[in-house]
C-alpha cells in the first residue's frame, strides 16, 4: 500500500472561498443549464454524510485505514459543496434545488434500505463487503470527475473551479483505486459482493435521492450524445480493468447513457 493516509489527512483541503475569484464570477456568463449542473453536483457532494452512515453500520467501520480515509474524504467533500454554493451565489443563480418525484426503479430498490436493514445485511456479508464499498466509491469518483470536466466545457467561467475540484478528487481516486485493486484481487467473495453492489447501485452515488428530472438532466448533459457515450465507455473500460469486474462494466455504462 503506497497511499499515505496520514499525509492525506494532514494536507486536507478545507474552505475554498478565499481562493475563488468571486468578483470575476459575479460578471461571468453562466447559463441556466450550467447552474443546474452545479446545483446537482453540489447536492451529490452533500450526500456524503448519508453515504458515511450507510457504510459505517457495516464491517467497513472496523477497518481503521478505510475509516481514516473516509473522515478526510467527507471533510473535503463538504467544502467542495460549499465552493459550489459560493459559485451559485456569485453568479446570481438560485442556490436551492427544486423538489420533485424520485425515479422508481426495481433494480435500485436495495439502495433505499434504511440503516437498520443495511446493518443486518452488512453483518451477514462480513469484512469482504469493504471491497464493494471502496469499489463503488471509486466508480462514483470517476463518474463525478467526468461531470466536473463536462462542467468546465459548458461554462468556461467556472473551469478553474472544476479543475480545482478534480485535483482534490484525484487523491480520492488514488486511495480508492489502490484499495479496490488489492481487495478484489485477494478474494473471490469480495469480487462477487462488489459485482452485486454495482449492479443495484444508482449512479452517481446519491442520485437515488434526487428528483427524476435532475437525474435525467445529469445523464443527458454529461453522458448524452456521442461524446457523452465516449465518457461512459471510458468509465466502463476502467471498471473492466479492475480484478474480476469485466462482466459488470457494461451495466454501469448502460445506466449512465440516457
Amino acid at each position: 500500500m503506497t497511499f499515505d493516509v496520514r499525509e492525506f489527512a494532514r494536507t486536507a483541503r478545507g474552505s475554498h472561498r478565499s481562493t475563488l475569484d468571486l468578483d470575476a464570477l459575479s460578471h461571468a456568463d453562466v447559463d441556466a443549464d450550467a447552474a443546474r449542473l452545479i446545483r446537482t453536483l453540489r447536492d451529490l457532494e452533500r450526500h456524503t454524510m448519508e453515504r458515511m452512515r450507510n457504510l459505517l453500520v457495516t464491517a467497513t467501520h472496523k477497518d481503521a485505514r478505510v475509516t481514516a480515509f473516509l473522515t478526510t474524504w467527507a471533510f473535503e467533500k463538504f467544502w467542495i459543496a460549499d465552493a459550489l454554493d459560493a459559485v451559485l451565489e456569485a453568479t446570481g443563480h438560485d442556490v436551492v434545488s427544486p423538489e420533485g418525484a424520485a425515479r422508481k426503479s426495481r433494480v435500485e430498490r436495495a439502495e433505499r434500505r434504511g440503516p437498520i436493514v443495511r446493518a443486518i445485511v452488512g453483518n451477514i456479508a462480513g469484512p469482504e463487503l469493504v471491497a464493494a464499498h471502496v469499489t463503488t466509491g471509486l466508480i462514483d469518483e470517476w463518474v463525478t470527475s467526468a461531470a466536473y470536466r463536462r462542467l468546465g466545457e459548458v461554462a468556461a467561467a467556472v473551469r478553474s473551479v472544476a479543475d480545482m475540484i478534480i485535483e482534490i478528487k484525484d487523491r480520492h481516486v488514488a486511495f480508492l483505486l489502490e484499495d479496490a485493486q488489492r481487495r478484489l484481487a485477494g478474494s473471490a467473495r469480495a469480487r462477487r459482493l462488489a459485482i452485486k453492489e454495482i449492479r443495484r447501485s444508482a449512479w452517481p452515488v446519491g442520485a437515488i435521492d434526487r428528483p427524476d428530472e435532475d437525474r435525467s438532466f445529469f445523464e443527458n448533459i454529461v453522458f448524452g450524445g456521442k461524446e457523452g457515450a465516449a465518457r461512459a465507455a471510458d468509465i466502463a473500460a476502467r471498471i473492466a480493468a479492475l480484478p474480476g469486474l469485466g462482466p459488470v462494466a457494461p451495466t454501469v455504462a448502460a445506466r449512465l447513457v440516457p
